[in-house]
């Protein structure tokens, strides 16, 4: 009987062990579909590590990328390879998470160095049944599924994406202000001719960049709605100019670089401090403002950018009545002025608006009153008249086009009598106590103690 037993024993064929999946379908079974898609976006890699003669894979899951895409602000795969540098800095990636022989966490020594397929090491680390793997930037991933075996080797599931050294690309400061949402700034740039490619093309920069909410404080500083009213108000575009260049140091000045105190000259010609403490980088302007930055150290191809909470202001100057004039070459009014002996009060009033007459107007007027010249004129109407004349084009107040409310409206001058502004979609208008309208022509000519609009006519009061 036990014969026979044994003999029936010997007749059963042992259970057939089941093959171990490749590598593909253990990735498939366990859900790592970014990874694969990562492995079948380099053409070739997948077929190398399914037929590699022994291999140990880091795998990561796909939470493990969806962070690596925030991390690099990539909107998704595709994204991520062109952030990352592309298809080849892809590959060393991946290749980074495979090592070309078998190790079991079993295998695992408390600490252990592998040399990957992409020709770079890796640290893991085994302690209390816990396995992680360190990257070449110091990043720690946990193995969370390990001992996953394949056909040819190992996978362990890892929650993070291991980072080899790789030269990632840098975005110009067109780019990274672009990723950061600084799109005032942008607009700000935009706004001067040349800036932008005088950035571009400089050889090394730091740029402490104002986020969008410094600029909106900057328009709600100067009563602003808009970037447009802000260059108006602070007297154009050659200031906006110097303020922007104000911003930017000629040289490359990362956090880690800083000294406790520092004094930098910028492209605005002027100079800024830049303060490091233990609770981060501070910047000073002329006006003794500090900025805070707020995001530090974004590299870009020509320097370095850090985001600051304020727009940084310099010293800079408006021109006084005379000086705006004589830029718009208003020299028949200057001389009528001077004759009348205004300039003074015209200089030292608190805030004025001057609707000041081109010449044309002033050889239209001499042409009405049948007189070649101003002292002519003079003679005809009067000094006091003139000085009436004169001081009916300024309103004791500043009054910029935007400030103007829509429709008619009657304001007081320095002459003693009211003059009615009018705004529409079409511009702005003047009109005098004979009912005579006017247009400007030229608007918003900020001034020390207010704004100019040239006008093409010589407005007059009751005489």
């Amino acid at each position: 009987m036990l014969f026979a037993i044994y003999s029936c024993k010997d007749d059963v064929d042992p259970m057939p062990q089941p093959a171990a999946p490749n590598l593909v379908q253990a990735a498939n079974a366990a859900g790592l579909t970014t990874l694969l898609s990562a492995v079948e976006a380099i053409p070739g890699l997948g077929a190398d590590l399914t037929s590699a003669p022994a291999i140990t894979v880091f795998a990561p899951d796909n939470a493990a990328f969806t962070a690596a895409r925030e991390a690099f602000g990539a909107t998704d795969l595709n994204d991520l390879v062109v952030k990352l540098g592309g298809a080849q800095n892809l590959e060393t990636v991946l290749g980074f998470h495979v090592v070309p022989a078998v190790a079991f966490s079993t295998d695992l020594a408390a600490t252990n160095t592998f040399t990957t397929i992409s020709g770079q090491s890796i640290t893991v680390n085994s302690s209390g049944g816990a396995v992680t793997v360190v990257d070449a930037a110091g990043n720690t991933a946990t193995v969370t599924t390990a001992n996953v075996e394949i056909d040819n080797g190992v996978v362990h599931v890892i929650n993070r994406v291991l980072l080899p050294e790789i030269d990632l690309p840098v975005p110009n400061l067109v780019e990274a202000a672009t990723d950061a949402g600084l799109t005032v700034l942008l607009e700000a740039v935009t706004a001067v001719d040349g800036l932008a490619d005088d950035l571009l093309d400089a050889e090394a920069i730091t740029v402490f960049a104002p986020r969008n909410e410094a600029f909106v404080a900057a328009l709600e500083l100067y009563d602003a709605a808009n970037l447009d009213q802000l260059v108006a108000r602070i007297g154009g575009i050659g200031n906006l100019e110097t303020i922007l260049g104000f911003h930017v140091v000629p040289a490359v000045a990362f956090s880690g670089d800083l000294a406790e105190t520092n004094t930098f000259p910028t492209l605005g010609g002027q100079n800024i401090t830049v303060t490091r403490t233990t609770e981060g980088v501070t910047v000073t302007d002329a006006l003794g403002n500090t900025a805070n930055v707020v995001a530090a150290d974004v590299a870009i191809d020509n320097g370095v950018v850090h985001v600051i909470d304020r727009v940084l202001l310099p010293e800079f100057t408006l021109p006084d009545i005379v000086e705006a004039a004589t830029a718009a070459e208003l020299t028949i009014l200057l001389e009528a002025v001077t004759k009348a002996n205004l300039g003074g009060a015209l200089l030292d009033a608190e805030a004025i608006t001057v609707f000041a007459p081109r010449n044309e107007a002033f050889v239209a007027l001499l042409e009405a009153q049948d007189v070649d010249t101003l002292d002519e004129l003079i003679a005809k109407l009067g000094a006091d008249n003139i000085s009436k004349v004169l001081t009916y084009h300024v309103v004791p107040a500043v009054a910029f086009s935007f400030d103007l409310a829509e429709g008619p409206q009657s304001v007081p001058t320095l002459a003693g009598e009211n003059l009615t502004v009018t705004r529409t979609t079409e511009g702005v208008t003047v009109t005098d106590t004979n009912g005579t309208t006017y247009n400007v022509i030229a608007a918003d000519v900020a001034i020390a103690n207010g704004v100019v609009h040239v006008i093409d006519g010589v407005v007059l009061p009751t005489l």
